[in-house]
């Protein structure tokens, strides 16, 4: 998972650690295979192995992963996701 701070952006890896690098979350969008990752937020890239489930929330989708963590779903990019990730509804 990526995730975007400041103009930063926070790189998430499989046994937990995480690195910051000095680059914006956009500059890793283009760079990522499309058929693994995507872009649920303006701050936010996921693995698509790690999401398990959509849920709908009062506060908007929100994507469960395996590590525990819920992420928010922007409006905008609420659609992408949906046709993305039918199957997990």
């Amino acid at each position: 998972m990526i995730r975007g701070d400041n103009g930063y952006s926070w790189l998430y890896w499989r046994d937990g650690s995480r690195h910051i690098t000095a680059y914006p979350v956009k500059h890793y969008e283009s760079k990522l295979p499309l058929n693994e990752y995507i872009r649920v937020h303006q701050n936010s890239i996921v693995n698509r192995e790690f999401i398990q489930k959509v849920h709908l929330t009062h506060k908007g989708p929100q994507l469960c992963l395996s590590t525990g963590e819920r992420l928010t779903v922007s409006r905008r990019r609420w659609l992408f996701v949906k046709r993305t990730l039918w199957h997990l509804f």
